[in-house]
């Protein structure tokens, strides 16, 4: 379970994996701040599932990953405008990330202060 602050007015938004907190984040930001992207960033196939019913088989290495074992993994969320992964490896970091790319990349005012997004 992921747990990230809406960037805009601070309320927590948690979902289990990529695909489910950004369609979560999208949903919010249309419904409390009237915000709609112009275009469906999920409808192209890009997000990364989680499959919470893996992981044990993950840790034993019998399931196929792109991870090696007892990798620490990033958490991640679409960018709702513009399909950006933004990832880190906590809910904070997340969030903090998230308010730095919405403010950069598409000049939505947030809340609070925020972290520069390395590359």
């Amino acid at each position: 379970m992921t747990t990230i602050r809406c960037p805009i007015c601070d309320a927590f938004l948690d979902a289990d994996g990529e695909a489910a907190l950004t369609v979560i984040l999208r949903a919010h930001l249309g419904n409390v701040h009237d915000l709609h992207p112009d275009r469906d960033v999920m409808a192209g196939g890009k997000a990364q599932e989680h499959h919470p019913q893996l992981w044990e088989e993950m840790k034993r290495g019998t399931v196929p990953t792109d991870e090696e074992v007892g990798e620490d993994v990033e958490d991640s969320v679409l960018c709702p405008f513009c399909g950006e992964r933004i990832r880190a490896h906590a809910g904070d970091d997340l969030t903090s990330y998230l308010r730095s790319h919405l403010q950069d990349a598409h000049g939505i005012p947030t809340l609070g202060r925020s972290r520069t997004l390395v590359h």
